[in-house]
């Protein structure tokens, strides 16, 4: 492990050296980025860090044994890193960046870096071309955020160097530690807030870098489909779904693909009030899982991780539809809504089928996880049995959840009746599979446990992706800085009620701190994880505390006595009081 530390120190002085050389370099020669309307930063920042980085991934060449062999490999994505640089300095149109792309990824394939996917090497070719110029492109367009894209491709360098010693290539670990420090290096200056950026140079160099890694070495082909395309998406996992992402919300808005802007993931997170630093945070947490479950993937084999990558697939589905609804910011910080196409929008039935597609991965997912959990290392010997049985099984649980209305609800209020409806339905649709095998095949070599074990699956996952979306709702709660800060009168039904409206209702613009109850029981317990303050008598200094702006009055038990004597309080301190109460006539 040695030559690894040699290796990555010796990349990150280098590296953080040479930042801070291009940092100063850049502002005396003017090549900074000015603040634009698609950039998010606000002042001018100097580029020409990724010379930096390119400089510190030389490191290993010279300082470990045997990795000069990647030579060739590190000289074309410098090659790519120049391309970046040339844009920075006198601008690149795109079609000509792409074509430059493009014919150094030939290069890169005739060195023999190719994903061989399939027997047909005209295929294999074609697609190890989308892959090395999508992933590119993809850090290219991830280098939207203070230190999202370095620290994306030194988790992603990690993880790669992890596989490069689990396959005894102590060279390619050595290449990818050097890397790793090269990124780290330019992190120290990147970090949010920024005091220089990569520029073109760096985004497009380290994608190159990273997507050429990934098809180093001959080992993982000894390993099936898992190490052959599935580790290689979950290291870039982040620049993928973000980019995919853009794509696809920009398509719906009518809005050109190829321009920048402030609509990427981590920009919708920091709209919702998640800070900068805590939305990269959160994209480096979801990258290092997405590098374990590899990690898994590459060890164990696809068999047994089938379930998480299923959960991260419906996970990211279901954060892409909640950050899809956020609003977008504008340069002075304002909110920006695009014209949906109408196509989509008039779409019939959209939610359904989305429900529908997203229960069906979940129905095949725990059917598949209980044959592996029942028979474990003796599986594939009963895929056969279970290829056969999936289908009738589908339908049966689909058509099941559908008599029991689980189609009809919204997500993001799901509440205990349409939790008990799913139960039922998936009780339900588990006994007709049962009977209907029974008759066709007289239950011949199935195993009741896989049933059983089958339908507590369905159960926990169904549940669970229903709750997610709210639960996510609440926890990426939209920042209310500019809300009028409310008490709420009554920690009852009507309490929680006001509660509930006035969190998910942004447009009545209350953020409510906390309860006020004549109720001495109910003084210091919560509601929704906000606190029920005291009685009126406490009102007086609760409203100065708080920095309150309006009291509800929530429930009509309270006497009117107790309005009037509220209505004084507030008056003294210029607050607002408001009643809101249901009324059935």
């Amino acid at each position: 492990m040695g030559e690894l530390a040699v290796a990555f120190l010796t990349a990150f002085v280098l590296s953080l050296a040479g930042t801070l050389g291009a940092e100063a370099l850049a502002t005396r020669a003017g090549l900074v980025t000015l603040p634009r309307e698609d950039r998010w930063h606000r002042r001018p920042i100097p580029l020409l860090g990724g010379l930096a980085i390119m400089g510190g991934s030389l490191a290993p060449l010279f300082v470990v044994r045997g990795a000069g062999r990647f030579a060739p490999f590190v000289l074309i994505a410098l090659s790519m890193g120049a391309v970046g640089l040339f844009d920075d300095v006198r601008s690149l149109r795109p079609p000509a960046k792409l074509v430059l792309q493009i014919v150094l990824a030939a290069v890169l394939i005739d060195l023999g870096f190719v994903l061989r996917l399939s027997t047909y090497p005209l295929v294999n070719l074609f697609l190890t071309l989308v892959w090395i110029v999508g992933i590119t492109n993809a850090f290219n367009l991830l280098d939207n955020m203070d230190g999202l894209a370095a620290g994306m491709a030194f988790i992603a360098a990690g993880f790669r160097l992890a596989f490069f010693l689990m396959d005894g290539d102590r060279a390619g670990a050595a290449l990818m530690a050097g890397f790793a420090g090269a990124a780290a290096g330019f992190l120290v200056r990147n970090f949010p807030p920024a005091k220089v950026f990569m520029g073109d140079a760096g985004s497009l160099f380290i994608g190159f870098f990273l997507a050429g890694a990934c098809l180093a070495g001959d080992y993982p082909y000894s390993r099936g489909i898992a190490a052959v395309l599935v580790v290689p998406v979950l290291l870039m996992l982040i620049p993928i779904f973000d980019t995919t992402f853009v794509t696809v919300t920009r398509l719906l808005t009518g809005r050109p693909v190829a321009r920048g802007g402030r609509d990427h993931t981590s920009h919708r997170l920091v709209s919702l009030g998640i800070t900068e630093r805590g939305a990269v945070a959160l994209l480096y947490g979801v990258s290092v899982l997405a590098g374990l479950l590899a990690i898994l993937s590459y060890e164990y084999g696809l068999n047994h991780t089938v379930i998480f990558l299923a959960l991260l697939l419906v996970g990211l589905l279901l954060l892409g539809v909640h950050l899809g609804r956020v609003h977008l910011l504008g340069p002075d910080g304002a909110r920006v809504d695009g014209p949906v196409v109408r196509l989509v929008a008039d779409f019939p039935f959209k939610r359904h089928v989305a429900t529908v597609g997203i229960d069906l991965v979940l129905i095949v997912t725990a059917y598949y996880t209980a044959y592996l959990l029942r028979f474990e290392d003796a599986f594939e010997e009963y895929r056969p049995l279970f290829a056969a049985t999936v289908a009738p099984l589908i339908v049966l649980q689909i058509s099941s959840l559908a008599l029991f209305g689980s189609y009809r609800g919204l997500w993001r209020y799901t509440s205990l009746p349409e939790l008990f409806a799913l139960l039922r339905g998936a009780t339900v649709g588990a006994a007709a599979t049962v009977l209907y095998l029974l008759f066709t095949t007289r239950f011949a070599g199935l195993s009741r446990a896989v049933f059983v074990l089958d339908w507590l699956l369905l159960v926990l996952l169904l549940a669970g992706s229903r709750l997610s979306l709210r639960l996510l709702g609440e926890w990426l709660r939209p920042a209310r800085k500019d809300f009028r800060r409310v008490l709420i009168y009554g920690a009852g039904d009507g309490g929680e009620l006001m509660l509930r409206e006035l969190r998910k209702n942004g447009a009545l613009q209350r953020d409510p701190v906390g309860f006020i109850d004549d109720d001495p029981a109910k003084a210091g317990t919560r509601i929704h994880e906000v606190p029920v303050l005291g009685s009126l008598e406490a009102v007086d200094q609760l409203l100065s505390a708080h920095r309150v702006g309006e009291v509800i009055v929530a429930s009509e038990k309270i006497s009117a006595e107790r309005v009037r004597r509220l209505e004084t309080i507030c008056a003294s301190h210029r607050v607002r009081v408001a009643r809101a109460a249901v009324r059935i006539e």
